[in-house]
């Protein structure tokens, strides 16, 4: 699933005829994390898959439990024909501006490399 994007200046917004594909949910309790005082209790963990490159803005990521206040995390990597074996490759990725609204959360995406790579966003989210 190759993403097609519009080059256009920094200052005007791409067209992305793709978004990523969320893949899975837990709730942060049984993901793992720890029962701190500054957590709610609905905070969950999922992860997204893509394949794109380039710089791209905004990145739409729709979830209708991410609230416009929410706290949203993310961070990004490569893995080749199976989500769960993620690796580092030569490729510079990185995740920047995350802004969340009801129902989803933007991100501003860059992926180093001269064509599309399998990319996977873990998130974490404390509504």
């Amino acid at each position: 699933m190759e993403m097609k994007v519009e080059n256009k200046g920094s200052d005007q917004e791409q067209e992305v005829n793709e978004q990523p594909l969320e893949q899975e949910s837990k709730s942060a309790k049984s993901a793992g994390a720890a029962g701190g005082a500054n957590l709610s209790p609905a905070a969950f963990t999922t992860y997204y898959t893509w394949r794109a490159n380039g710089v791209i803005h905004p990145v739409n990521f729709v979830n209708a439990s991410v609230k416009a206040n929410s706290r949203v995390f993310v961070n990004i990597s490569e893995f080749s024909t199976d989500a769960q074996h993620r690796f580092i490759g030569a490729a510079r990725m990185a995740v920047y501006n995350i802004a969340p609204y009801d129902g989803g959360f933007l991100a501003w995406v860059e992926i180093s490399w001269g064509s599309p790579l399998n990319v996977r966003f873990d998130v974490f989210v404390d509504p």
